[in-house]
């Protein structure tokens, strides 16, 4: 008896695992926003800003559960009576774990209004929660180091909505 329990838990667990899966070829198309939070510091520097982002992402899955896109942002910075936009664009690659938790990477260049352009790294990790077949809402956590001269670094919760095509 142990043993016919014991197989068809295997086989039920690969069942779900492989349906999890995201298949190559599908593309997905997202857009997220930090809905209004982001802690940043700066080496030296006490400040905090209040960030507000949107993040739009197309991408590709190159194979089973591996994306790789463009990333287009917009982010608006406020300190006091200040404000300051920002653009960003970047790459960016994701691996899903059972098509459902994934992990990022990329590498993007930002641009101040008035001032030249910087790079930085964003990771993230979260979840893909469908609640369709194709559409899932996406929260996440993003950590951004910032490459060169930059030396900022950035904390953010997100919440994405994406869309999955050919999944």
């Amino acid at each position: 008896m142990k043993k016919i329990t014991l197989t068809i838990s295997i086989l039920l667990l690969f069942a779900a695992t492989s349906y999890a899966q995201i298949q190559k070829r599908s593309v997905l198309v997202g857009a997220s926003s930090n809905l209004g939070f982001s802690s940043t510091s700066y080496e030296g520097g006490d400040d905090n800003l209040n960030v507000f982002t949107l993040d739009l992402k197309t991408g590709y899955f190159v194979m089973d559960n591996l994306a790789l896109g463009l990333r287009f942002g917009y982010n608006k910075y406020s300190v006091g009576d200040n404000d300051v936009s920002q653009t960003l664009f970047g790459l960016f690659g994701r691996y899903y774990v059972n098509g459902k938790i994934f992990f990022g990477a990329g590498y993007s260049s930002t641009k101040f209004e008035d001032s030249d352009a910087s790079n930085s790294l964003p990771l993230e990790v979260g979840y893909a929660a469908f609640i369709t077949d194709n559409i899932a809402l996406e929260p996440s956590i993003s950590y951004s180091i910032g490459l060169g001269d930059n030396d900022a670094k950035a904390f953010g919760l997100n919440l994405g909505f994406t869309l999955y095509f050919n999944r």
